[in-house]
């Protein structure tokens, strides 16, 4: 990939994931923990526009889930701050299977997030369960939500 291909890439994933913010904001895709926010979203990486995906090393596949997680440190009359965190988790499906997630830290000028990928069932409900510590601080959120996830 030549590196206009991959600032193209990296541009079509920012807006992407920017996307999903938004959208996550308006769901309240997102815990609060005094002033600090963790933001998730789950979706199927198929979803992924085929530029970001390939950019950053994400498979997209109908029967892979896609996790993000982004960390933000928020404070009065000031733009919430993206901050790096430890990030644990698992999941469960409805008959308490339960997997090990990893999360993959990606960087950029202004933000900070965490994606996982996982096999999926079609049309399962699913678990998570994360352990999310900000840097900087010994406090640990433990952050649960259920998604299902569909097969397109």
């Amino acid at each position: 990939m030549n590196a206009l291909s991959k600032i193209n890439a990296i541009l079509v994933l920012a807006l992407s994931v920017a996307s999903m913010q938004t959208f996550a904001d308006r769901g309240e895709q997102k815990q609060v923990f005094g002033d600090y926010e963790v933001h998730y979203i789950g979706l199927n990486s198929s979803f992924l526009p085929e530029e970001a995906a390939e950019a950053y090393d994400i498979p997209r596949s109908r029967s892979l889930a896609y996790l993000s997680i982004s960390v933000l440190k928020t404070a009065k009359d000031t733009v919430p701050t993206p901050v790096t965190a430890e990030l644990t988790g698992t999941i469960k499906n409805l008959i308490g299977q339960s997997r090990t997630i990893d999360f993959r830290e990606i960087k950029e000028t202004n933000a900070v997030y965490y994606v996982s990928t996982f096999r999926f069932d079609k049309n399962e409900i699913y678990r998570i369960d994360l352990d999310v510590t900000p840097e900087g601080t010994s406090r640990t959120f433990d952050v649960k939500f259920s998604q299902k996830f569909y097969q397109e």
